[in-house]
């Protein structure tokens, strides 16, 4: 690579940082109003783990950790390539480092038989990505090639081996390299969510120490919460036309409901809807002129009680999106106001520094209950024991205007099915199993057995 293209790839790094650091300032700005301040000098603190992503009261705490991958070459070339790859990629790779694994692919590997790997160290992901794109490729011919030596050494058996003459075609295998940076992180410093840490600041950085005595879960504050909207009759509601009538939710148990006067008929006061003893739901109800009252409302109360944990069912195809598109509409952000941001293409809605918690994902792949029996009536049944309010969605505009306040008993009995079926099975369920599993409990929900597992045999 010619001088030209270096000062040209040091410009767009340089405006690549300034960008990157324009972003991080208002995320963090963002996180601060609700309430994950960064954690940068003072005394230690202790806190419980309640996420971790890239990049009691609350705070976070940034850890510096490079990304890598490990290289195999061929034998005795380990010094020859680590000076070649210094080279080439000057000014993307951080370090390399000669490193012994064991390699389960070696026949003898039980005999603790060990491999030397390059261990490939990268300041960002970034740059471990374009470096990996450009080396599987390599790896890929020279395997291609090794393949045909070695029939042809079969053939012609004492053929002496000559040196190469490119260190390129020694690189015979990549490893590690799609382990995700966050579960490389918590692989290697042995972090786990659900768990409580020392974090103290010095001028090395960020220590984070296990406390293995606290054993009790922290209170986290959980807000549970359902929407319910208009639509047309025989149609789904589609978030470019159609309204939000009612958001009920729950906070630490105690019930909330924002009533949009626009399509309700009248104004609804505050209510109880307890269908056991052991779930009560008391709730507060704020009656507002429209729909962007509402939005407001909702906002305002989340961005005051900093929620660390959002739980819906079924929230990550219906109502995160619908409530993001609404918003828009009206000239709110929904990733500015509270966080989240929906990946269309994941089909999840996702914060970095608060969780959201879909009951529907756990129902799926853990409940047990039989395929026609997702839904949140049946499962409230199932699992709750008792059988909630139920209406039919084409009269639901209809009761809105005509019988307001059975659909705001309606409204309020989903958050409250929501939230106790999350707080009797979903968060133990969860945040157990994150102790142990190298993943925020977000995707410790999402992700199938096998993934779980695979996670679980990667930590050993």
């Amino acid at each position: 690579m010619n001088g030209t293209d270096n000062r040209r790839r040091d410009r767009r790094d340089t405006r690549i940082s300034k960008k990157q650091k324009l972003i991080l300032n208002a995320e963090e700005q963002l996180e601060s109003k609700l309430g994950f301040d960064a954690f940068t000098e003072g005394e230690k603190r202790l806190g419980w783990l309640l996420t971790f992503a890239s990049d009691g009261s609350t705070f976070k705490a940034k850890y510096k950790f490079r990304p890598y991958f490990y290289a195999a070459t061929k034998d005795n070339m380990e010094m020859d390539v680590e000076a070649y790859l210094r080279r080439r990629y000057e000014g993307q790779v951080a370090d390399i480092a000669i490193v012994e694994k064991e390699d389960l692919d070696l026949k003898n590997h039980l005999s603790g038989l060990r491999k030397c790997y390059l261990k490939i160290s990268f300041d960002t992901v970034q740059q471990l990505m374009q470096v990996k794109s450009d080396l599987i490729h390599v790896v890929e011919r020279n395997q291609a090639k090794l393949e045909a030596e070695d029939a042809y050494e079969s053939i012609l058996t004492g053929k002496s081996k000559q040196r190469p003459q490119d260190f390129v075609e020694c690189i015979t295998d990549l490893r590690e390299f799609d382990v995700p940076y966050h579960v490389r992180f918590a692989i290697d410093n042995d972090v786990r969510c659900g768990q409580w840490y020392d974090v103290s600041v010095s001028s090395a950085g960020i220590a984070v120490e296990r406390r293995a005595d606290l054993l009790q879960r922290a209170e986290v504050h959980v807000c549970a919460f359902d929407i319910e909207t208009t639509k047309l009759p025989l149609k789904f509601p589609d978030a470019e036309y159609d309204s939000i009538m009612m958001i009920s939710y729950m906070v630490d148990g105690q019930g909330y409901l924002i009533i949009n006067r626009e399509c309700v008929g009248e104004d609804i006061e505050d209510l109880e809807y307890t269908p056991k003893p052991e779930f009560e739901g008391c709730f507060k109800v704020t009656n507002v002129k429209d729909e962007k009252g509402l939005l407001r409302r909702w906002f305002a109360h989340m961005q005051d009680v900093k929620p660390g944990i959002y739980v819906t069912y079924n929230g990550d195809f219906f109502d995160w999106p619908f409530l993001e598109t609404r918003a828009a509409h009206h000239g709110y952000n929904m990733n500015e106001e509270l966080g989240f941001r929906c990946d269309k293409n994941q089909g999840e809605c996702r914060a970095k520094f608060a969780c959201h918690l879909d009951c529907f994902a756990w129902v799926k792949r853990d409940s047990y209950l039989p395929q026609g029996s997702h839904g949140l009536k049946a499962v409230t049944k199932a699992k709750l024991g008792y059988d909630p309010v139920e209406v039919n969605p084409e009269d639901m505009v209809r009761f809105a205007k005509e019988r307001p306040q059975m659909m705001a008993s309606y409204s309020v009995s989903d958050a409250v099915a929501t939230y106790y079926l999350y707080m009797t099975y979903v968060h133990p369920f969860i945040f157990s199993l994150a102790t142990i599993i190298p993943m925020p409990p977000d995707e410790v929900l999402r992700k199938g057995s096998g993934t779980l597992c695979e996670m679980l045999l990667m930590v050993q």
